[in-house]
């Protein structure tokens, strides 16, 4: 007997015999609630069927979690359970039974496990000398596709060959073009399988495997011991599958295997809401399903419980942009009343968009909506910055799904003393450190230090152990904390040479008072961050600091996370990408920030391609990013129950994104069923806050987000004092830079950091390596003076320059030793080969130039004299080879033809940028109207200096910053 009044189509779904189903379930359908009833009705009503003889697949934990809490409240006092689990749980269990013992590695420790074995790989074309491990995440991906559609290295090495095979045939026929086009793509596909090839190899020979790999391997078992596919068989007599629309080529050939005749498996998802593509899952799926079993029963769940009529017939209108055939599927229809209009909001910018959705919310609140009945969803975490900004002005709560414990305050707190612990000299860490009120150190005195660290070139922590022997400033170092905490860092570095990282991390939090914390959620991410302690030194060879400060190392450049459990807060507005809100539903949804490159976000190639050629499944249509960006959006709108805001940032109706045309592309639901508003203009509200109102209610405990306060160990001030105005010269002059003013324009709180406040940051690979090539160049160009210089000239003084400082290990130093020999090699060859007049030429020229209060300083790299007052300026790079257009935007070239024309007196005539990498230059000139635009724009950033703007810009430039410890941008809230 059911338990729960059922529709008609939910009841057919439900009752189905025997034979394939496949129910298309829309938004609101009650597709959860189907399988479930339906896996009860199985139970009550097949005879002999036993719970263990049903499988029920699910795609996360918490699904199959929730699966089995609802059956089990169904059906108490059942002997045994279904088997209700995760794809990937099924497959372990399987090869556990046959006695498979590899260690599984996700996504991340797969990047951490070539990483640390990158000289194995050998990598030639995808080779990156600053960023070692950035080709690895490219790779991880291409596997996950080789993965999911069962492509393994000796099949990617057969298509390759095949590939090589074709390019010979017609090379002949081919231009020299095309022709070095080609076979660069041919030595690309030789290097990605031949890593293809070695990964395995590493792995197998390590006892490891990864969880992409759990498909093949099962599949592989089932083909050499038919008989342990007939066990499997036997017992599973029904099988059903949640979230359909997430299955992947390989994942669909296990459940083909499995359904036997007569085929008892329900299928049942949403191909409107197929939205993980770069997981390998596609609409695709139902497709697969139909031609595998042709004889299906396929029924529609079209009855939305969720939505308004309004909010249903906008979502219709947009995804049949997507092209469905009139007729596959019935459109959705809700039980619920017309509601109020789908309300589409145009900003002309972000701050009137944060400024008005938060009146909005508050309106909402007010009027007695609960704070987490109410979503902001958003394609990219970045779009939030603004309205998280507003809603802590007017004092809002909310909280934020799908963070890390990782960027939470007191964990970043804590990796900074960990940091301090391995090496004393990390600079930005003890930044952090010395900002908790525990250690009494004021602000003069850290900068004293920080200035003291500049003059005699060392660490910040050597600077203080200075001052500890000879005071230096008005504020004595021994009147602070400063002696408690080198005592602490002793007393843990001891401590780390012989206990193991949990007793570490336990003595820690012992010795700072924070083992009995009253704030629960800090006593969450305590146990988080130990339990991912304990899960490390589960697979180390040590246990002890030293290799787990690698490996975190490692860990955060792959991207990885610690989840942190999701807030349950009634009175907070939830924030949330609209992927994190998959399966969720909310009473009043915000969509933020739809507008052109934002949503739909702009396409990123991969970089290393699929094939289409090994493409198992259905050929994806042409235009599928945009399919499923709309698929995407289309999730969106539909979890919204009474109110729906669709708000963007344009300030024309000719820069809209092509999901507003979509909503609107429908006349008369656009008259009858949008409202739009036009957003008034705010003032800038949320601008300049890293001083704001509520960041001041932290420093006494954080009562916006919770009641209990802090103790003064950790520092929970860092927007306040990073807010805090610095000081201006005693004559008023700014000293700038090209350097500083390209900082500021990236991200004035960086530039604040690094020329205002002077925080020291370690030595950093790409650094390292450009000073010694730059001090190479100058070294030949003095020996020129006397005679034609050898390369063993060079490379002797190369490798007596040669500094081991800043690399991430000693593949990356050999890396960039290697190539910068080869550099130097072929730059003596080919200006050996030219005629020059080595006398006349300058190197590192220091200018000074004032532009009214400004002094402009800086140093031109080569000045090669024309004749009559003409030169040729010239800038040396390490990086990567650009195109002529950087040349021509390049603020470095323009000050110094600036510089060359005001104080030198020189007409630059020809400005250079020197790749050595490639050692071929690109030129460009600049016009007087060029110039006196580059004034403009540092007159500009000045005005933005003097007056106190030092707003954070997070975004891509923050991978590279190593500010981010002490960055409030990257402080998220609990």
């Amino acid at each position: 007997m059911l338990k729960l009044e059922l529709n008609p189509e939910q009841r057919k779904a439900v009752e189905h015999g025997e034979g394939p189903l496949l129910v298309v379930a829309g938004p609101g359908s009650g597709k959860t609630r189907v399988i479930t009833e339906r896996i009860i009705h199985l139970l009550e009503s097949v005879t002999g069927l036993a719970p263990e003889n049903l499988l029920a697949l699910t795609y996360t934990e918490k699904a199959a979690a929730e699966m089995k809490q609802r059956v089990a409240g169904s059906l108490p006092g059942l002997a045994t359970e279904p088997r209700i689990m995760t794809f990937h749980s099924y497959c372990y269990q399987v090869l556990r039974e046959r006695h498979f013992n590899r260690r599984l590695l996700d996504q991340t420790d797969v990047w951490i496990f070539l990483r640390q074995r990158m000289e194995q790989l050998e990598l030639d074309f995808y080779q990156k000398l600053a960023e070692p491990g950035a080709f690895l995440h490219d790779l991880n991906n291409f596997f996950s596709r080789c993965q999911d559609e069962l492509v393994e290295p000796e099949g990617f090495e057969a298509y390759v060959g095949q590939f090589e095979h074709r390019f010979l045939a017609r090379a002949a026929s081919l231009d020299s073009a095309e022709r070095g086009l080609e076979e660069q793509q041919v030595r690309k596909l030789r290097e990605v399988s031949r890593v293809f090839l070695k990964s395995r190899e590493l792995l197998a020979a390590s006892g490891r495997s990864t969880f992409g790999s759990l498909f093949s391997e099962t599949l592989r078992l089932w083909d050499s011991e038919p008989a342990a596919l007939e066990r499997q068989q036997k017992t599973y007599r029904y099988i059903l599958v949640d979230e359909f629309q997430d299955t992947n080529y390989a994942q669909f050939e296990i459940l083909k295997r499995l359904a036997v005749s007569p085929s008892n498996l329900t299928a049942v998802g949403d191909d409107d809401q197929a939205i993980y593509r770069f997981r390998g899952a596609s609409s695709g799926a139902f497709r697969l399903f139909r031609d595998a079993f042709p004889r299906s029963t396929e029924l529609f769940l079209f009855r939305n419980y969720r939505s308004t009529k309004r909010i249903l017939g906008a979502a219709g209108v947009l995804i049949g942009r997507n092209g469905n055939p009139p007729g596959e599927k019935p459109s959705l229809k809700t039980v619920k009343q017309e509601g109020p209009p789908v309300f589409l909001l145009q900003a002309a910018d972000a701050a009137s968009e944060a400024v008005w959705i938060v009146g909005e919310i508050v309106r909402l609140i007010g009027s007695g909506t609960r704070g987490s009945d109410i979503a902001v969803l958003y394609r990219a975490h970045t779009y939030r910055d603004g309205l998280v900004r507003e809603l802590r002005r007017r004092q809002t709560p909310f909280s934020i799904r799908g963070l890390s414990v990782l960027s939470s305050s007191i964990l970043r707190d804590l990796v900074a003393y960990l940091q301090l612990v391995h090496s004393p000299h990390e600079n930005v860490s003890l930044t952090r450190v010395l900002l908790a009120r525990r250690w009494k150190f004021p602000e003069e005195l850290a900068m004293a230090i920080r200035e003291k660290a500049a003059r005699d070139h060392c660490s910040l922590f050597e600077a203080l152990e200075g001052f500890e022997r000879k005071p230096e400033a008005s504020v004595d170092s021994r009147l602070t904390g400063w002696r408690d905490l080198k005592g602490l860092l002793q007393k843990l570095r001891r401590a780390s040479e012989r206990q193991p990282m949990t007793e570490l991390f336990d003595l820690l939090v012992a010795e700072l008072g924070l083992a009995f914390l009253p704030d629960e959620e800090d006593r969450i991410y305590f146990e988080r961050f130990r339990k991912f302690l304990e899960d490390w030194e589960s697979k180390s060879e040590t246990r002890r600091l030293r290799e787990f400060m690698e490996y975190f190392h490692y860990f955060v450049e792959a991207g990885g996370r610690i989840d942190r459990p999701e807030p349950a807060d009634p009175s907070a507005v939830q924030l949330m990408s609209v992927h994190a809100a998959k399966g969720l539903e909310f009473p009043a949804v915000f969509i933020l920030s739809v507008s052109p490159q934002r949503f739909p976000h702009r396409e990123q190639k991969a970089l290393i391609e699929f094939p289409d050629e090994l493409r198992k499944g259905p050929p994806p249509p042409e235009n599928i990013h945009l399919q499923e960006e709309r698929r995407l959006f289309y999730v969106a709108l539909t979890r919204a129950q009474e109110r729906l805001y669709v708000s963007s940032v344009s300030r024309s109706d000719k820069k809209r994104s092509i999901f507003i045309e979509d909503l609107l592309s429908d006349p008369a639901l656009a008259a009858k069923d949008i409202e739009k508003i036009s957003v008034p203009a705010a003032e800038d509200t949320t601008a300049h806050d890293t001083q704001a109102l509520p960041l001041k209610s932290w420093k006494d405990g954080r009562d916006l987000f919770r009641g209990t306060p802090r103790p003064d160990t950790v520092h929970p001030d860092l927007a306040e004092w990073a807010g805090r105005p610095p000081a201006f010269a005693a004559d008023g002059r700014l000293q700038l830079s090209a350097t500083a003013v390209e900082d500021y324009l990236s991200c004035p709180l960086k530039f604040k950091f690094s020329h205002f406040l002077k925080i020291p940051t370690g030595p950093q690979a790409a650094l390292t390596f450009g000073s010694v090539m730059h001090r190479s160049v100058r070294h030949y160009f003095e020996l020129r003076r006397t005679h034609l210089p050898k390369f063993e000239e060079l490379e002797q003084f190369f490798r007596g320059a040669w500094k081991g400082a800043g690399f991430e290990d000693a593949y990356q130093e050999e890396t960039y030793r290697r190539a910068g020999l080869e550099q130097l090699r072929e730059f003596v060859a080919r200006q050996n080969s030219q005629t020059l007049e080595a006398d006349g030429i300058q190197l590192e020229k220091v200018f000074r130039l004032e532009l009214g209060d400004i002094l402009l300083e800086g140093r031109i790299d080569q000045i090669s004299p024309l004749g009559d007052h003409q030169a040729e300026l010239v800038d040396y790079k390490t990086g990567k080879p650009r195109p002529p257009s950087e040349a021509e935007k390049s603020l470095q070239l323009s000050v110094y033809a600036l510089a060359a024309r005001r104080e030198m007196k020189l007409e630059p005539v020809r400005l250079s940028l020197y790749y050595l990498t490639n050692n071929q230059a690109v030129s460009t000139v600049r016009s007087p109207k060029q110039l006196e635009e580059t004034v403009e724009k540092i007159l500009g950033v000045a005005a933005e200096i003097r007056a106190q703007h030092f707003d954070p810009k997070p975004g891509f430039v923050c991978k590279w910053c190593d500010y981010v410890p002490i960055c409030p941008a990257h402080e998220e809230p609990s």
